[in-house]
């Protein structure tokens, strides 16, 4: 497993500051630009946070489909490497994610109440990142 840059660092931090800021366009940006160049395994981590991020703006302008299908994407790329990788909380984001999926399954069209969207949290600073 690789290890990130003081600059790759402070890329993802910086998406995913923009990610727990509803700004799900930015954050596609800015970590596509991380992932491009980080050409190790690992980097499906960060496309992972990608397709979660696009999923939800999808659902907030009401595709519902295209959605859903880029959350579960980008859980299933998640998962494999829970429960924490580059410091990021992954277990506490895959699960509410999840639950978000379930809910918004449950509707025919997305959720009139809106999205519970989950913050992505780091729980330490890690050799891996």
């Amino acid at each position: 497993m690789s290890r990130l840059s003081q600059h790759q660092t402070l890329e993802l931090m910086a998406g995913i500051e923009q990610f727990n800021s509803g700004e799900f366009y930015q954050c596609h940006e800015t970590l596509e630009k991380l992932w491009l160049h980080y050409p190790t395994p690992d980097r499906e981590v960060i496309q992972g946070i990608i397709q979660i991020a696009v999923g939800y703006y999808h659902l907030s302008r009401a595709n519902q489909a295209g959605g859903l299908k880029l959350l579960k994407r980008g859980v299933q790329r998640l998962q494999k490497f829970a429960p924490a990788h580059f410091g990021i909380d992954l277990d506490s984001f895959i699960a509410k994610v999840s639950k978000e999926i379930t809910r918004t399954e449950a509707h025919a069209e997305p959720p009139s109440c809106g999205f519970e969207i989950p913050r992505i949290e780091f729980i330490s600073a890690t050799d891996d990142c």
